[in-house]
């Protein structure tokens, strides 16, 4: 399975149509902190291959440092460490009688997180897997906001 995806600043899926505002973003602008907060949604369309319908496919979406680790939150000191940053979500696409063989269907997919508080700046990867096979890698680049 393949995937097209981006990052934005907001994404949903409604009437299995994509919407996206604020599409192709890279780089996130924070104050000084920790935590050092972004907005950042995942949208993307997922190609479903004929011969893959009638069957679960695992969507794992998990967000890694630029070291390759999986990034927990940010929390004030004295509270438990959070989990890392992952999304999991099951997809199952049917097989319509009129879909011609061999026809691939797709499948949108919006995925947020808001007020996502980062421990440090620098270079994050959202990783994104489809039955434990990474099919993308969408880049965000956390950095100082001019002046601050």
């Amino acid at each position: 399975m393949e995937i097209d995806a981006m990052l934005c600043d907001h994404a949903q899926v409604s009437g299995n149509k994509l919407f996206i505002s604020g599409a192709n973003i890279n780089v996130f602008h924070v104050q000084p902190g920790p935590p050092h907060v972004i907005n950042v949604h995942v949208a993307g369309v997922i190609e479903v291959p004929y011969t893959a319908t009638n069957s679960p496919h695992k969507v794992v979406v998990r967000l890694i440092d630029e070291d390759g680790h999986p990034v927990r939150p940010w929390v004030p000191e004295g509270q438990d460490d959070p989990k890392p940053v992952q999304t999991e979500a099951t997809i199952n696409v049917g097989r319509p009688p009129h879909l011609p063989h061999g026809a691939t269907q797709v499948v949108p997919i919006a995925i947020g997180y808001v007020n996502l508080p980062l421990r440090s700046l620098g270079r994050y990867n959202f990783h994104i897997e489809i039955d434990e096979t990474e099919v993308r890698r969408l880049a965000a680049n956390v950095m100082l906001r001019q002046g601050g």
